[in-house]
């Protein structure tokens, strides 16, 4: 799934119930740069994985 083209709203990690728009925050403002770091920092992606490529796809928009 492409994450530019989603809205800020869009549930990204359905298990935790963040957004995408969440979830960039939390990588910026606590310096996230693996995926390793979010989900064991920002509690996302660490349940059942199955967003896992779209977390890194943000990690990677977060510092463009």
């Amino acid at each position: 799934m492409d994450m530019r083209a989603m809205e800020d709203d869009f549930k990204v990690c359905l298990c935790r119930n963040k957004t995408k728009k969440e979830v960039i925050d939390f990588i910026l403002e606590n310096e996230i740069k693996t995926l390793d770091e979010l989900r064991e920092q920002g509690n996302v992606g660490n349940k059942c994985g199955a967003c896992s490529e779209d977390l890194e796809q943000l990690l990677q928009m977060a510092y463009e």
